[in-house]
């Protein structure tokens, strides 16, 4: 079974350029996170470099079942950009290599050995980072989202969860498989294609009881992808302020019993802030940011 990416090599491409990485090339160490068609582990190069990397293997099988054909084609074309040496930034994961067999596609990726952002949260009192975590996290992030900006990339699917923490504690942002490249095509090519995509996306989430699931991620979405409106760089902006919200209150600004509800309270821009919210001026920048236009 093929899947048709004409941007990762097959097989018969490795035998014609046989430096080409396989599965051969690493070490297995364990397994570090499963996505509904991927599973990430946490690998070693035998030769060269011998570097620690991230192993993210996506079965073909599911990519086509979950209709995730160009997700997959989104992620490897805006990591290959910013992978280029003169546009790497220390705070977006780098793709070293892709290669494929006929059950798998494979993307080696930086690691981050502390994993994400949620699940250090979740091991906080209160779900809640300090004061001073809260600040160098979201301001690192908001330095990660001007340099992908400035290159015309929108992440779209800012939240916790793709936050990675590396070793030395700088942030890592990861997932771009729902990116969109501004400057990829000509504009006449992306007035069209991009737009038919921003409707389908937002067709799949919009509250009619038809959409996707996409549970943990409902309360991160913005208000221009439920009314199918032109995505910017804006979007992130919003997804960055509910994220920075979560930071310092252990929850969503945006919740309620079921993701239709949830919608309905983005659209309308309903929340609030807790009496012991900590800091009076991540308040006000999310009070700035999540705004009805």
């Amino acid at each position: 079974m093929e899947v048709p990416l004409n941007l990762i090599k097959t097989e018969n491409a490795r035998r014609a350029a046989p430096n080409m990485k396989c599965m051969a090339d690493f070490v297995v160490e364990k397994e570090v996170g499963e996505g509904s068609f991927s599973t990430v582990y946490c690998a070693r190069e035998k030769e060269g470099a011998k570097r620690e990397v991230a192993l993210k293997v996506c079965l073909k099988r599911l990519i086509l079942k979950n209709k995730m054909v160009e997700y997959i084609h989104r992620e490897k074309e805006a990591l290959a950009e910013l992978s280029k040496m003169e546009n790497s930034h220390p705070g977006v994961v780098i793709l070293y290599a892709t290669f494929q067999d006929s059950d798998s596609l494979y993307f080696v990726l930086s690691y981050a050995k502390y994993g994400d952002l949620w699940s250090l949260i979740q091991k906080q009192p209160n779900n809640r980072l300090t004061v001073n975590d809260a600040r160098y996290y979201s301001a690192s992030l908001l330095d990660v989202l001007v340099h992908i900006h400035s290159l015309g990339i929108i992440h779209r699917d800012i939240k916790s969860e793709n936050v990675l923490i590396k070793e030395d504690g700088r942030i890592l942002l990861t997932d771009f498989g729902s990116a969109k490249i501004l400057k990829d095509f000509s504009q006449n090519k992306n007035d069209t294609n991009s737009n038919t995509q921003e409707k389908r996306d937002a067709e799949e989430k919009q509250p009619t009881g038809r959409r996707r699931s996409f549970v943990g991620t409902a309360q991160f979405v913005t208000p221009e992808l439920l009314t199918a409106e032109l995505m910017s760089p804006a979007s992130d902006i919003w997804s960055f302020a509910v994220t920075l919200y979560q930071f310092l209150d252990g929850k969503f600004p945006f919740e309620d019993v079921s993701e239709y509800l949830i919608f309905r309270r983005i659209q309308a821009v309903l929340y609030q802030f807790s009496d012991d919210f900590p800091d009076e001026n991540a308040r006000d920048l999310i009070e700035r940011v999540l705004i009805k236009e």
